[in-house]
C-alpha cells in the first residue's frame, strides 16, 4: 500500500475546493431515440451526520492509521493506508458518511467523483465550513467497473454502428460495463449510471474510458 508522506499532503491542498462542486452536477444527456426515465441518481436524503459549520476550509485530519478506498464503501478496492496525523481537504461528502478528497494525483483518466478517494467519518476528525462541501448526489458502486467518457461517445443499441443511437455519453457521464465481446465492443448498462436512463446498449471498446477493480474479470458476452 501507499503511505501518503508530507510533500505528497502539500499538493493535496493546492487544489480548491470550488473546481470540485462540478463534479456532483450531473445532468442526463439521453440522444432523441432515448426516452428518459427516472433518474439512477436519486438525490440522497439529508444527512444525519454532524458536519462541522466552523470557519475556515473543511479538512479532514487522521488520529490514527486509516484506511482509503477508491469509492465511499469499506467493500470498494483499498487506495492506500495513511498514518496517524494526515490531513487534506474535503472534497466531497455523503449522506452515509463517507468523506472524499483528491490524492494529488495525476488523474487525466478519471473525470467527476472518481478523482475523489474515500474515508469515513467515524475515522477521522473534522473541522472548519463541511456542511457547506457538496453532498454527492450519486456514487459508484463498490464493485462495478464503469466507463466515463473524455469526449461524447454514442451509445448504439447493438454491437454495430449502423443500429440505433440510444444515448450519447458526454464528460461526467458514466455507465457501468457489463462485458466485452471478441469483436471490439463493450455491453454497457446505463443504469447503473448516473444518465438517468434505464436502458443497456453497446459502446466500441476503442472508445472506453474504464475505472475499477472488476474491469479485467469481466466476462465475454455475445451481442
Amino acid at each position: 500500500m501507499k503511505i501518503l508522506t508530507p510533500l505528497y499532503l502539500a499538493g493535496i491542498l493546492m487544489f480548491t475546493t470550488a473546481c470540485e462542486l462540478t463534479f456532483f452536477l450531473n445532468t442526463p444527456t439521453a440522444t432523441p431515440g432515448a426516452a428518459p426515465t427516472s433518474a439512477a441518481a436519486t438525490p440522497t436524503s439529508e444527512s444525519a451526520y454532524p458536519w462541522p459549520d466552523e470557519d475556515g476550509a473543511c479538512t479532514l485530519v487522521t488520529s490514527e492509521a486509516t484506511i482509503t478506498y477508491d469509492r465511499p464503501s469499506s467493500a470498494a478496492q483499498v487506495f492506500s493506508e495513511v498514518e496517524a496525523g494526515f490531513s487534506a481537504l474535503v472534497a466531497g461528502r455523503t449522506a452515509d458518511g463517507w468523506v472524499g478528497f483528491d490524492p494529488g494525483l495525476a488523474q487525466a483518466a478519471n473525470v467527476g467523483i472518481f478523482r475523489l478517494r474515500w474515508v469515513h467519518f467515524d475515522e477521522v476528525t473534522l473541522s472548519g465550513a463541511c456542511v457547506d462541501v457538496p453532498q454527492a448526489t450519486w456514487v459508484p458502486q463498490p464493485d462495478l467497473c464503469y466507463t466515463m467518457p473524455m469526449e461524447s461517445v454514442n451509445v448504439y443499441s447493438g454491437a454495430n454502428t449502423s443500429t440505433t443511437v440510444v444515448a450519447t455519453l458526454q464528460v461526467e457521464d458514466f455507465a457501468a460495463v457489463s462485458g466485452f465481446t471478441n469483436t471490439g465492443w463493450a455491453q454497457v448498462d446505463l443504469g447503473a449510471g448516473n444518465t438517468g436512463l434505464s436502458d443497456s446498449g453497446w459502446m466500441e471498446e476503442a472508445a472506453l474510458n474504464l475505472n475499477g477493480g472488476t474491469c479485467d474479470e469481466l466476462p465475454t458476452v455475445s451481442p
